[in-house]
């Protein structure tokens, strides 16, 4: 739905009253806004708009007495207004290429670094999501012999990404076979990504090209069920969860129940992060709506995606209560996703 259109000195008082909400928390009055506006008028007339912005669905008056506060449509049009790159204080953008950058690591390593960082920084709940496995290339795969014809498959990207996978067979195998099952799949297929890989298995077990000794099919059927399943699913990372509680407004969050509920299953926020990934327009913000699952009515994502270009391998994010400082956090998800991507660049995906 398109937002109503907003006259310059409407614009101005609503971004105001979010900017002075924003920093204490309490409903605005008339007379702070009109000493904080760069054009002079009187608090009578700051009354009339601010009726007027309530009218239009911007802002909310807790009781009839007291000032006004944004309501999430209010802050989507202050968002809205902000520069599209902010710039994060450069004290901490220092201290973010030491710790994101200062040392070269594997992908696990630096998304899990990532999140860390993140929630450190913006002292809210980070999330990450990591690149599909189908997308990376594929370095290495061990099987070991769980018994009751169970193997497990550890799967490694040329990146350093590692899946664990379970798999039933159908007829007992010895470790020594799943040994040179693995050589087999590692000397066939290092250096494609899963998605080639995958594809290719699903020809060869077709019959087209080749015909496989024993051994060779062995191995094809082991490469068919821990190679070629859930290849375009995306782990996400998440960590800060509990700093949702040290929030001054946490009563404004909604059901923390729900919210926990959402964060604990993690898969949940995949498709807020995929419509980022989609976009690939700069930082996006979600302030209480689609694509955020239901249980986050009351909280904002900001996110940015890292690593790719026109095809992005993931999503760092930053979730959190409506009231955020919405500059600051835009910057600082913004320098993180940057900050990712070079450190990606030393790696081969």
């Amino acid at each position: 739905m398109t937002e109503p259109e907003l006259n310059p000195r409407n614009a101005a008082v609503l971004d105001a009253i979010v900017e002075r909400y924003i920093l204490t928390g309490e409903p605005v009055g008339s007379t702070t806004i009109a000493k904080l506006l760069d054009e002079p008028i009187s608090p009578a007339t700051v009354r009339n708009v601010m009726a007027e912005l309530e009218r239009l669905g911007y802002l909310g008056q807790p009781h009839t007495s007291a000032g006004r506060m944004p309501t999430r449509r209010g802050y989507r049009r202050y968002v809205a207004a902000l520069p599209v790159r902010g710039k994060f204080p450069a004290l901490d953008s220092a201290r973010l290429r030491r710790r994101l950058e200062s040392e070269p690591i594997e992908m696990d390593e630096l998304l899990r670094r990532t999140c860390h960082v993140l929630a450190d920084l913006s002292e809210l709940v980070a999330v990450v999501s990591a690149p599909p496995l189908a997308d990376t290339a594929f370095q290495h795969v061990d099987f070991v012999a769980l018994g009751g014809n169970r193997v497990l498959a550890i799967i490694v990207s040329r990146a350093g990404q590692v899946k664990n996978r379970t798999v039933a067979l159908t007829e007992p195998t010895s470790q020594e076979q799943l040994d040179h099952a693995a050589a087999y799949l590692v000397r066939r297929f290092a250096g494609r990504s899963l998605r080639e890989v995958a594809a290719r298995i699903h020809e060869l077990r077709a019959g087209a090209g080749e015909r496989l000794e024993y051994f060779e099919r062995q191995a094809i059927d082991l490469g068919a069920s821990s190679l070629t399943a859930d290849l375009d699913e995306q782990d996400v990372l998440i960590e800060g969860s509990a700093s949702l509680l040290a929030q001054p407004d946490i009563e404004t969050i909604g059901d923390l129940r729900m919210v926990f509920e959402v964060i604990e299953e993690r898969r949940l926020l995949a498709p807020a992060l995929r419509v980022q990934e989609q976009s690939c327009e700069g930082p996006r913000v979600v302030i209480g709506c689609q694509p955020l699952p239901v249980g986050l009515e009351h909280c904002a994502l900001v996110s940015a995606t890292y690593g790719g270009g026109d095809a992005p391998f993931g999503t760092v994010a930053v979730l959190g209560p409506t009231r955020l400082q919405y500059a600051r956090t835009i910057a600082l998800v913004d320098a993180i996703a940057s900050a990712t991507t070079a450190a990606l660049a030393r790696l081969t995906i």
